[in-house]
This record gives C-alpha cells, structure tokens and sequence, in this order.
C-alpha cells in the first residue's frame, strides 16, 4: 500500500507531444500520483502553483525552451524541486548539463515503465526528505541556524569557538539543541539529513 504522503507529492508533468503525455499522465494516474501536464514550459512557470510537495517531469526538448532553460528558471527562482528529464533525441551534453544542474534522472525514450516509476520514487523521496528537513530548520533560532551551517562544513569545536566567540561549554549547548530540535544523535545523521 501507497504511502499517503507519496500520493499528495504532485508531478509537473511537461510534454509538448500530445500523445506521449497523455500516455504518461495516464501511467502516473493508475498508480495513484497526482499530476498536472502542460505542454509549454513557459505555461508551467507561469501557472504553475508550486505547492510543496512536488517533482517535475519534462521533456528536454520543448517548443518554447529547453528543459535545462526551464530547471535554470526554477533555480533562479531559488525553487529547489527535484526534476527528471525525459528525451527522445538527448545528446549526450544535455545529459551532463541535466545532471550537473541536480536533475535527479535522465531517461532516453522510449523508457521502461519501471525506469520511470524509479526515478519518480527517487524524486519525491528526496523531495519529503527536503520538506522534512525545511520544517525542522524553521525550529532552529539564528545562532543555531548559524551553528548548523557551520557544522555542515565541518568545522570543530575550536574552530566554532574561534568563529563564534563563543566558550566551549556555550558552543557545546548550541550543538545539543541544534542535534535535538533536527531529531538526530550524531554529526554524520546530521550531515546525511542535509545532503
């Protein structure tokens, strides 16, 4: 059985081929996402209402730009949503750029069917876990915030004490809470709830 939260992540799905849309949707449908299709990335950017949770399909090639021109829009945006291209004709420099750009796939048409219910798997995991990871940042004040960036680049005790004036016993206390409110016991699930 679905989990519930899996069936209210909506798919952005943005295909300019009629019939490959509709045979996607379709497929999402049966097995039980919610998805809305366009067929202009400009359409999607435009209306596209990003309520969170949410992934996006696209086509690479569209009529008005390019999938890659579309994940740049969203980044630009700062809408960090996980996205899976879909190609008939992909070079393999569109894939590079796709990827380097955070796409969470890449799939060549005509794809397996389980191919593309991996990647959508793939992508609303990371979506939730990314949502997840927001709301428990929101119950960090500044200084923990400041804290939790900092331990993110790994500096250590001394060096946080060095950065933040702070004495030990303080920059331990804020790492306690940082830990406690972000519901986890150790620097590495610390650092694997962030990546």
């Amino acid at each position: 059985m679905r989990n519930q939260s899996v069936k209210q992540v909506t798919i952005h799905l943005i295909e300019d081929d009629a019939s490959q849309r509709d045979s996607i949707e379709s497929l999402l449908n049966f097995k039980g996402y919610m998805t809305k299709p366009y067929s202009k990335a400009k359409d999607f950017l435009k209306n596209a209402n990003l309520e969170r949770p949410a992934i996006v399909i696209s086509d690479i090639r569209l009529p008005d730009i390019s999938g890659v021109e579309l994940h740049q829009a969203l980044i630009e945006k700062d809408i960090n949503i996980p996205i899976i291209f879909i190609s008939g004709e992909a070079t393999i420099q569109q894939s590079i750029d796709a990827m380097k750009q955070g796409a969470i796939e890449f799939l060549v048409k005509p794809f397996d069917i389980d191919e593309l219910i991996n990647a959508v798997t793939k992508a609303i995991r990371i979506e939730l876990k990314e949502i997840n990871l927001n709301v428990l940042l929101k119950n960090l004040s500044p200084r923990e915030l400041e804290v939790f960036n900092l331990l993110l680049q790994g500096l250590n005790n001394q060096e946080l004490i060095d950065k933040l004036h702070l004495s030990l016993p303080t920059v331990k206390q804020y790492k306690s809470e940082v830990m406690r409110k972000l519901k986890v016991n150790s620097l590495s699930k610390l650092i694997e709830l962030a990546r």
